[in-house]
């Protein structure tokens, strides 16, 4: 397939085409009056015991099709309001980058990380991340244009050790917690593609992280063992995913709803004993949680499905998704030349009032949401 054919068939086919521009301003006065207006949101919700964080997931980023110029913008909206308002992080939901041959993949990771150099961003692996998708696209006899996870760490999340991220160390993945020491908040990243790496006798990818949702026996003893034990009682914890299972009916989430169910338990202090799923997929979970220092989870934090909305755990806890960045036809009705071409949220949370306030920087609205 020659590199004008993937781009079609990657923008067009697939859905991710950002369409022309009216004009090439890098920050225009739509957007700044935009930020101007969240900013005094903002404001009007923070304080002494808040915290402030920026949100944006599927990004899906190409130096192709505009994408290049809305995430300029994009990027000056958050920078602009974080200079204002104080963010403590940039959270990446997933799905950064746009598919293709390998070296293009690379070369879309290569440009968004320059274009977010000056700024914390914290990362969560989605499912067209690691590129598999593009040899199902092709119909590949072999997979060679996914990435690894060794890849991927090394082309986009090598900067977090040094920034204070805990990396699993003994089962080196994609996921990772970070502290904020000084507001006492525990962020937790979790790899919601943490599936088994298996290939057929022509090298073909048995699971692609693109179609398969689950996390590894590795990961559910790192989020037990380590991500959730808290330095005190006094911290509160943010978990991200990709995705999450909303009650584990639908297949897609069937492998997920452990993670449901071990939040839980941690937040009540009871006990686990259950396997999940059965083969490649089959996680033993195995915990008391009564006897053991617990913090309070607050919310689960994703995107994946490219539109705003909360589900709840069985025990209440939130699970906020939040629509997708890129501006191309779906759910949202995104317009050139308007505020609605960005999407991300500032998410404010009162620990007093025990609300989650996610002021909207583009298309869609507002919201509000209460945790326990």
């Amino acid at each position: 397939m020659s590199a004008n054919n993937f781009l079609e068939v990657g923008y067009v086919n697939i859905g991710y085409f950002s369409p022309e521009l009216s004009s090439t301003d890098e920050y225009p006065d739509y957007i700044q009056e935009a930020v101007s207006e969240a900013v005094a949101k903002i404001q009007k919700v923070q304080n002494r015991k808040s915290v402030t964080f920026g949100f944006m997931t599927d990004l899906h980023y190409s130096q192709t099709h505009n994408h290049d110029i809305r995430t300029k913008r994009l990027m000056n909206a958050y920078r602009e309001t974080k200079r204002r308002v104080g963010s403590d992080m940039l959270i990446l939901g997933g799905d950064l980058t746009n598919d293709g041959v390998k070296e293009y993949k690379e070369n879309n990771y290569r440009e968004l990380r320059a274009l977010m150099s000056d700024v914390a961003y914290f990362p969560v692996n989605g499912n067209h991340d690691d590129n598999s998708i593009w040899d199902l696209v092709v119909n590949a006899e072999a997979s060679t244009n996914h990435l690894s996870t060794e890849e991927l760490y090394n082309i986009f999340y090598n900067h977090l050790p040094k920034a204070g991220a805990k990396f699993n160390e003994k089962n080196p993945g994609l996921y990772y917690y970070y502290d904020d020491d000084t507001s006492k908040v525990r962020y937790i990243f979790l790899d919601t593609g943490d599936i088994p790496h298996k290939v057929d006798e022509k090298g073909k990818l048995v699971y692609t992280k693109q179609q398969t949702f689950a996390i590894s026996q590795n990961q559910a003893d790192w989020l037990i063992n380590e991500a959730l034990s808290v330095p005190d009682e006094d911290y509160d914890i943010v978990v991200v995913g990709h995705t999450f299972a909303f009650d584990g009916s639908e297949d897609w989430s069937r492998k997920l709803i452990l993670i449901n169910d071990i939040l839980d338990a941690y937040k009540s202090g009871k006990d686990i004993d259950r396997k999940y799923c059965e083969g490649d997929f089959l996680v033993n979970v195995k915990t008391d949680f009564e006897n053991k220092k617990r913090g309070n989870i607050i919310a689960c934090f994703a995107g994946h499905h490219h539109k705003d909305f909360t589900k709840y755990t069985a025990l209440g806890i939130p699970l906020i998704f939040i629509d997708c960045t890129i501006m191309y036809n779906y759910g949202t009705e995104r317009v050139d030349g308007d505020k609605s071409e960005i999407i991300f949220d500032m998410v404010t949370i009162d620990r007093d009032e025990k609300k989650i306030h996610l002021v909207r920087i583009g298309a869609g609205n507002d919201r509000i949401v209460e945790y326990k």
